[in-house]
């Protein structure tokens, strides 16, 4: 309510109250009650009025993260001496708009000296570069105190030689949580208390992302304890299937059944839920499409189902995501796309870039020029249109679509129906597909 109008009720009621006005009091009740009652209102346009022009908000950012990779560019030696470019420009043009960067060196010109060049090539080709520390040495000591102080220090360093890049540089204040700092909430939060005010030093305005204790647990997000809980500036982080799903156990993903699908959920509605009661963004730091730190023993079938599950649900809560790792799918020797292979592979990076469109490949095995149709039907002319008709030799298909592929044109001749992502076909069909129908069957049963 505004003051002065206050002030002015109180002082007529003070004026006539000796008199024994009790209408006129309640009069000025009631004008108070009204009056206040538009408080909430008013309050939310003021959060709005007090935000700050030209800074980016964390519920801004949501909107531009999307969907990215976690990237090892800056993280093992062989990456770093081999980086090029053209890696940035590929991961770009492919349709990702982030990747977060994992570093684990001390902070000083031998980091600087390659993080700059990664950095500013995201920023150029329009990544969003989100920095990762990767403090072993901190979280795995001995001495807490000591440890704080280094990992407050190594902060402090890289926020002040950032303290003048775009704001669309995100810092990540850990990649994961290990040693002293993998069970401890408290010890967590004497972190941050630590780390977060030497960052605000020089980047009042940084948007940083902090994760919880058991960061594959998106409930643990509730017992993070922030120095200052008016920071608007601050996301929070959880991760899911990070190492991807396994055959049996709490992460149990075989062919997808209802109950499968409703372990991935546990987690989405648990983030949820505290998005909900906080109103903090969050963003999810890592996923896999299949168990590749174990081997792997999804083929690329059973990833693109996995795969085109993950992303659509993630999708229904809004909450941007990386994917673990890009090397996993992109050769940073030869410098272009695994079209497949132990890992991932491109089918997999196709649907997760959009799992409402099929994608037909010249060439089989997922290689040659490629092409993204949504449901509908396709005659020959646009086939020939499109410079695929009787020009597909292998297809990714998103769980729950379904594609009928015909010999001759009107959708006519013989017929043949896929319902997953298939990497060649029988002699007959290579090469051979004149009109083709797909449909979403909008199930997964």
């Amino acid at each position: 309510m505004n003051r002065l109008f206050f002030f002015l009720l109180i002082s007529t009621f003070s004026l006539y109250g000796c008199g024994g006005s009790s209408g006129l009091a309640e009069e000025v009740e009631e004008v108070i009650e009204d009056n206040s009652g538009g408080d909430d209102d008013s309050d939310e346009d003021n959060q709005e009025e007090d935000r700050i022009e030209g800074v980016l908000y964390p519920d801004e950012l949501v909107s531009m993260l999307g969907k990215g990779f976690d990237v090892a560019w800056s993280e093992f030696s062989k990456y770093i001496n081999n980086h090029h470019e053209q890696k940035v420009i590929d991961i770009a043009e492919a349709g990702f708009t982030s990747v977060r960067i994992r570093v684990n060196k001390p902070a000083g010109e031998d980091l600087f000296s390659h993080l700059d060049e990664h950095i500013n090539q995201c920023l150029k080709h329009g990544l969003i570069p989100i920095l990762a520390f990767h403090g072993h040495d901190a979280e795995e000591g001995t001495d807490m105190e000591e440890a704080k102080a280094q990992t407050a220090q190594w902060w402090r360093i890289v926020a002040e030689h950032y303290k003048d890049y775009s704001d669309r540089l995100v810092f990540n204040l850990f990649v994961e949580l290990n040693g002293n700092l993998k069970k401890d909430h408290e010890l967590l939060n004497e972190f941050y208390a630590a780390v977060i005010p030497a960052i605000r030093e020089s980047n009042p305005y940084r948007i940083l992302i902090v994760p919880p204790v058991g960061l594959s647990k998106p409930a643990n997000l509730q017992y993070i304890q922030l120095p200052d809980d008016s920071d608007s500036f601050i996301m929070m982080e959880w991760h899911c299937y990070a190492a991807g799903p396994a055959l049996s156990g709490n992460k149990q993903w075989t062919i997808g059944t209802p109950e499968e699908r409703q372990l991935v959920l546990n987690h989405f509605n648990a983030a949820t839920d505290y998005m909900n009661q906080t109103g903090r963004s969050t963003w999810l730091g890592a996923w896999m499409a299949g168990n590749y730190n174990k081997g792997n023993e999804y083929d690329v079938p059973a990833q693109v189902q996995f795969a085109t599950f993950f992303v659509r649900e993630m999708a229904k809560i809004g909450v941007p995501w990386c994917i673990n790792t890009d090397d996993k799918f992109y050769d940073y020797i030869n410098l272009k796309w695994y079209p497949e292979g132990e890992y991932g592979g491109i089918p997999v990076r196709d649907v997760i870039l959009d799992t409402e469109k099929i994608a037909l490949y010249k060439e089989s095995g997922y290689e040659g020029e490629a092409i993204r149709l949504s449901p509908g039907e396709y005659n020959e002319t646009e086939l020939q249109s499109l410079g695929f008709s009787d020009a597909v030799s292998s297809l990714m298909v998103p769980w729950g679509f379904k594609v009928v592929a015909y010999s001759n044109a009107d959708f006519s001749g013989a017929e043949a129906t896929y319902i997953q992502t298939t990497r060649s076909f029988e002699p007959d069909w290579d090469n051979t597909i004149s009109s083709l129908k797909v449909m979403d069957l909008k199930t997964y049963d």
